[in-house]
């Protein structure tokens, strides 16, 4: 990230001098894209962050959530091998 200085001489070549962004790259060593983008840059100011979406995640998995967590705490006493994975839930879950 450059200083506002920086930008500014960047700007201040480019537009008041009327040098071209290769030269200008050479001479700050920066490289061109660096340059490139901030000539092209108008806006400097942070974009105001985004409210957090009120939205729900999965409601469609909501009616099934507390038999897969029997499921789940079932599968507790179970030995490792014989617990569900999502594979084994989602198939449950389908089965008529």
């Amino acid at each position: 990230m450059l200083t506002m200085d920086q930008i500014h001489d960047i700007r201040f070549r480019f537009f008041e001098k009327g040098e071209n962004i290769t030269q200008i790259a050479n001479s700050l060593h920066l490289d061109w894209k660096t340059v490139q983008k901030y000539v092209d840059m108008t806006d400097f100011n942070k974009p105001d962050p985004r409210p957090a979406s009120k939205k729900r995640f999965c409601p469609k998995l909501d009616p099934y959530k507390p038999i897969i967590d029997s499921w789940l705490k079932q599968d507790n006493q179970a030995p490792r091998k014989q617990r569900h994975t999502a594979k084994r839930v989602y198939d449950r879950l389908v089965k008529p």
